[in-house]
């Protein structure tokens, strides 16, 4: 009896060990997002609003956002579905083109550091734009440390293959459009 006693005991303890490790697989929202871009890559005074790059007006809503209900107040929306996906793809690649489109003139409010960044990278596909300080440069303005390293290997290895010979803009466009739609930084972790 005690054996069977200390089985299930040690069962229920990895069971909840392994739940603890399981990560919120809840959308940050739109308003977390545009908050954390915003204090890595933009001037204080301009921060970017990923509102503006909605596909539609009143979508919003649907990518993760807190809503009261009398003296409720509660995160909705934010579970990963085949439709948030969609309006999150449209959106952050509409926001990637803009950061790879000022690689030519300025679409966006940068941050003098980010600026600098973002023009080593605009040198694509020069061999300095692809060295590791300068990819990892861009990966850790946009996606900050919460990533494991791995995945930068991964990123950055298949830009190095698969974009050797694209043209800057469409590059930088699909490396951030890449990091935005990472669940590392899309994902609450």
């Amino acid at each position: 009896m005690r054996r069977l006693l200390a089985i299930a005991a040690c069962i229920g303890l990895a069971a909840s060990a392994a739940r603890a490790e399981v990560p919120n697989s809840q959308f940050k929202g739109i308003a977390a997002v545009s908050r954390e871009l915003s204090s890595r890559i933009a001037p204080k005074d301009a921060p970017i609003e990923l509102g503006r790059f909605l596909p539609a007006e009143g979508l919003d809503a649907l990518l993760g956002s807190w809503a009261n209900f009398g003296s409720e107040h509660g995160f909705r929306n934010g579970v990963p579905n085949s439709l948030n996906i969609v309006i999150w793809h449209a959106t952050l690649s509409r926001f990637a083109a803009a950061v790879g489109e000022s690689c030519a003139a300025p679409r966006l409010a940068l941050h003098p550091k980010f600026q600098a960044t973002l023009r080593k990278v605009c040198a694509w596909p020069s061999e300095a734009a692809r060295s590791d300080a300068v990819l990892q440069e861009f990966w850790l303005a946009l996606m900050g440390y919460g990533a494991p390293e791995a995945e930068f290997a991964a990123w950055r290895d298949f830009f190095r293959a698969a974009y050797a010979g694209k043209p800057a803009a469409e590059t930088v466009a699909a490396m951030t459009l890449a990091i935005t739609m990472n669940p590392h930084f899309l994902l609450h972790q």
